[in-house]
């Protein structure tokens, strides 16, 4: 496989290359140097910014990449600052206050019910319907009453998740494809966790990440959950999707997102069958459209896979 063009793009960003990758599975983990601290242009006061291959096999472990990159896409926010924050904000309400507002909120719902019952009575008359309309009044808002008064006053006013429930909703919502090695990940890390006064640290120093998918590939296995992964007909070749991609704001312009490409351009020619790398992109993004451009990316005209409004498909052929 030709290397030629992505070893003069190293060079040509000044990059400190660490260790390639080796073999073809979804666990591999690797860590590229690619910034020096005392370079003017890029903008990091200490340390050096890493490229990592997510590893899959460390979920639950204590260097758990793929809750690192859920707590980079849940904000920067990790779980147990998830569940902090929710604590702090419970332990914030006074419980007498909390019981009273709930005791009001309850009566406001009787009342609203009693309302509505004196006021739907059908056929009764006006003083039977008034008569049910306060019996419901007492009982559903003094049932409601006193619930919320005791729940507030227990401190259950905010709900506080559990480590396993946080854990959890980060992975549905951000790693899942993630974690069952549908995806490959690719994670920027910057060594000094202090770097913006610590912005990072929830997600352990990534600021940047981006996901990859090998498609109709030899390679591709039974996935965690007992599924196959789909074909792609419409590119009949082995692929890699790339999808995902993002940079954090305060850190953007300075060569992240293009090493993220070329990392996934490494490895999809060292480590597996794709002949051509993919991705869609929105058409007024212009910043990204220059960035894939600038990594080799055309629009493509001959596929013609359907994509979102707005947006086109861009391919780059590993010739």
């Amino acid at each position: 496989m030709k290397l030629s063009s992505l070893s003069t793009l190293l060079l040509s960003c000044s990059i400190l290359s660490g260790s390639a990758f080796t073999t073809f599975h979804p666990s591999t983990s690797t860590s590229t140097r690619l910034f020096s601290s005392t370079a003017a242009s890029n903008g990091f006061p200490e340390g050096f910014i890493n490229i990592k291959k997510i590893d899959p096999s460390t979920y639950g472990t204590k260097d758990d990449q793929v809750m690192q990159v859920a707590s980079y896409r849940n904000q920067l926010t990790s779980p147990e600052q998830m569940i902090a924050k929710q604590q702090a904000k419970r332990d914030s309400f006074d419980p007498a206050q909390s019981a009273i507002q709930g005791v009001k909120i309850g009566l406001g719902i009787g009342a609203a019910a009693g309302i509505i019952t004196a006021l739907n009575g059908g056929e009764q008359d006006i003083q039977q319907q008034v008569l049910t309309g306060v019996k419901n009044f007492a009982t559903i808002g003094g049932l409601t009453a006193a619930l919320l008064g005791y729940n507030n006053y227990s401190g259950n006013r905010v709900y506080v998740m559990d480590m396993d429930e946080a854990r959890n909703r980060l992975t549905v919502d951000f790693v899942a494809s993630l974690k069952i090695s549908q995806d490959i990940g690719f994670a920027a890390y910057v060594e000094n966790l202090g770097f913006k006064n610590g912005k990072f640290e929830g997600c352990n120093g990534i600021v940047g990440c981006v996901d990859c998918q090998l498609r109709n590939s030899k390679y591709n296995v039974e996935l965690e959950n007992g599924v196959m992964p789909k074909p792609y007909p419409e590119i009949p070749c082995a692929h890699v999707h790339i999808k995902n991609m993002d940079v954090d704001e305060s850190v953007r312009r300075k060569g992240i997102a293009k090493q993220l490409m070329v990392s996934i351009e490494e490895w999809a020619r060292s480590e597996t069958d794709a002949e051509m790398l993919t991705l869609e992109v929105r058409d007024d993004n212009a910043a990204a459209v220059r960035l894939y451009e600038g990594c080799g990316f055309v629009k493509d005209t001959t596929t013609k896979r359907k994509t979102r409004g707005g947006c086109s498909f861009m391919v780059k052929k590993l010739d």
